[in-house]
Formats: structure tokens, sequence, C-alpha cells
């Protein structure tokens, strides 16, 4: 992550200043990392709301309206933590700061939505 806070703060996307497959495909880890891997995985050393440069491209590739429909916070959560018996036996569910239910059937997170202050890279 910090080979690619270091990437994204001198250039607005992975392979310089166009969407590339790179970015496509790093994106869902992303995505996916505070509410599952840092938790889950235990790679919580820093979470990616601490990388400004990782933060503002992830809110500007998931307001892309195609990559947001694709993005389902509550199908993401419930899949990791209940796939795994063997990493959690009784497949308990973090609820998280806003509440599990409070994501179901929304393709939002407020996070990712505010303002990413990319198009000056």
């Amino acid at each position: 992550l910090d080979q690619t806070e270091d990437i994204l703060s001198k250039s607005r996307y992975i392979c310089g200043d166009v969407l590339t497959m790179a970015d496509i495909r790093l994106f869902p880890t992303i995505i996916r990392f505070d509410e599952v891997y840092a938790v889950y995985f235990k790679t919580n050393g820093k979470l990616i709301r601490e990388y400004p440069h990782i933060l503002g491209w992830t809110r500007e590739l998931y307001q892309i309206p195609e990559i947001q429909k694709s993005v389902d916070f509550w199908h993401i959560k419930t899949h990791y933590y209940t796939s795994h018996p063997h990493m959690n036996l009784y497949g308990v569910v973090p609820m998280g700061p806003r509440g599990l239910k409070a994501n179901r059937g929304k393709k939002i997170d407020a996070i990712f939505l505010e303002p990413h202050c990319r198009a000056s890279l």
C-alpha cells in the first residue's frame, strides 16, 4: 500500500494519466480493504482511509457510474465473513460504523462519494 500511495501521489492513475486495466484490477482489492481485509485477514497496519492518494483514487473510480453499480458493500462483507468457516466458525459479520443493515441493498458509502480532487494530478 505504501508503494501504491507513492505512485498515486505522483500520477492520477496507476500507470500514468489514463485509466487502465491496472486500475480496474486493483480497485476491488482497495474497495474491500477497510471493511474486510483489515479485520478478517488481519492486514490492519494502516487503513485505506489513512492513505490520502489511494483514498482519492478510490473515490474517483467509485464515482464512475458503471463501477459504482458493481459494488455492493453488504454482499462483500457477508460473503467474506460467512464463506470461510475455518476462519470464522460462527459466521459473525461485524456491523461496522454504520451498521451492516444500513448498507444492505445500497450501492453507496458516503466516504467514497466525497470529492476526489484527482483532476489536478
